[in-house]
């Protein structure tokens, strides 16, 4: 099973955790009226202004300086998600993390794939399932860094 389909599958089931203190960072979930969503713009944990959300871009568990934050590079205790009360990934954008074995997902990318996954289909897609948005939210974030890349790569030029 790959990634977009574990997060999807896991949907409402799985958590995001400090891999450090054991504080809980919410349920990943799309359901964007839960309160214990990640998805939930004005809950504990989506909000961009909640001390235990990964959105604060100023808060320990948020933002490129957190020191527990998944946007960090230089984090070295980046939150985790459990499933079935065992660890199966870890959201984080250091690339030197050691993880023993367990695979690294980018902070905004699983963000994503519940924003996706909660998204109501409207007269454009009107026949859109849960797997054609995951996999429109696949190939954009694929976009996005192939962007990025580009970007990184004219400034050294």
């Amino acid at each position: 099973m790959s990634i977009p389909q574990f997060l999807a599958a896991a949907n409402g089931i799985a958590q995001l955790w400090s891999s450090a203190d054991r504080q809980f960072l919410g349920l990943l979930s799309s359901d964007r009226h839960d309160t214990n969503s990640i998805s939930n713009l004005d809950g504990i944990y989506g909000s961009l202004h909640s001390t235990h959300s990964i959105r604060n871009l100023h808060g320990l568990y948020g933002g490129v300086h957190g020191g527990q934050s998944p946007y960090n590079p230089y984090c070295s205790n980046p939150p985790v998600v459990s499933y079935q009360n065992q660890i199966v990934l870890v959201i984080t954008r250091n690339i030197n993390i050691q993880t023993n074995g367990l695979p690294i997902i980018d902070p905004d990318f699983l963000l994503g794939v519940y924003m996706q996954l909660g998204y109501s289909p409207n007269m454009f897609y009107p026949t859109s399932t849960p797997m054609d948005r995951l996999n429109q939210a696949v190939w954009n974030s694929q976009q996005s860094l192939n962007q990025s890349a580009g970007i990184i790569a004219s400034m050294f030029q």
